[in-house]
């Protein structure tokens, strides 16, 4: 059986990508901060913070040296504030959650992955766009694109793959203190309607799949053609 790790995969694109998952029969295994619910539908469910070292200790201790295939890593924190009035803790939260909890997640699991697993990272159109108030988090998700083309060479002798999706603004909690762009982000969409979390299911399921064996390295935008890139 394939086994997967989805992280963040409690609500949003994260939840969704488990739901589809579970329903093509890969074991799966949820990664949260966030605690389980009734309707957790995971065959593992791990809660843990990965932008702290005891989080990261918490999963490895969870996983217990067992085969991983797939790596999902849809974990991060949003922002929404100026550069001026953005306190340092604030900031360095983000990009431990967002950057560090990256390569961290990926050390971790990297070591338990077969020949030819796959490897998808989440990033976001904000970081071809560069808009104001999400400085922080833009930087963030632009440092996990460069970690990603790094690993993909590292990584290429085993034929591991490594990708990254770039979501647009896409309805999920995370995007509470932004909802007021979501007039604008559907504007400059060529596709002109509100993104949801399953939108973003079928790319990942490709970047998983034996036709995307020789696709690595790469930085696909899914956003209804916001970022031409």
């Amino acid at each position: 059986m394939t086994t997967t790790i989805i992280t963040g995969g409690a609500s949003g694109i994260g939840r969704a990508v488990v739901e589809e998952l579970r329903a093509d029969k890969h074991q799966t295994i949820v990664v949260d901060v966030a605690p389980p619910t009734d309707d957790e539908v995971a065959d593992l469910y791990i809660q843990a913070d990965l932008s702290t070292p005891v989080g990261i200790a918490t999963v490895e201790k969870a996983l217990d040296g067992r085969e991983v295939n797939n790596l999902v890593h849809c974990a991060a924190m949003g922002q929404w504030s100026s550069f001026r009035d953005t306190p340092r803790e604030v900031w360095e939260r983000i990009l431990r959650t967002n950057l560090e909890g990256t390569i961290a997640i990926a050390q971790t699991v990297v070591p338990l992955m077969p020949r030819g697993s796959r490897i998808v990272f989440f990033a976001s159109g904000t970081v071809f766009k560069g808009p104001k108030n999400v400085f922080a988090y833009v930087a963030s998700k632009a440092g996990v694109i460069g970690f990603a083309r790094c690993l993909a060479d590292e990584l290429g002798d085993d034929e591991i793959t490594v990708n990254v999706i770039s979501p647009g603004l896409t309805a999920t909690p995370m995007i509470a203190d932004m909802a007021h762009t979501e007039d604008a982000n559907i504007a400059s969409r060529a596709i002109k309607r509100r993104a949801h979390p399953q939108d973003l299911v079928g790319p990942v399921k490709f970047l998983l799949s034996p036709d995307a064996a020789f696709v690595t390295g790469q930085t696909l935008c899914v956003d209804g053609g916001s970022v031409k890139h």
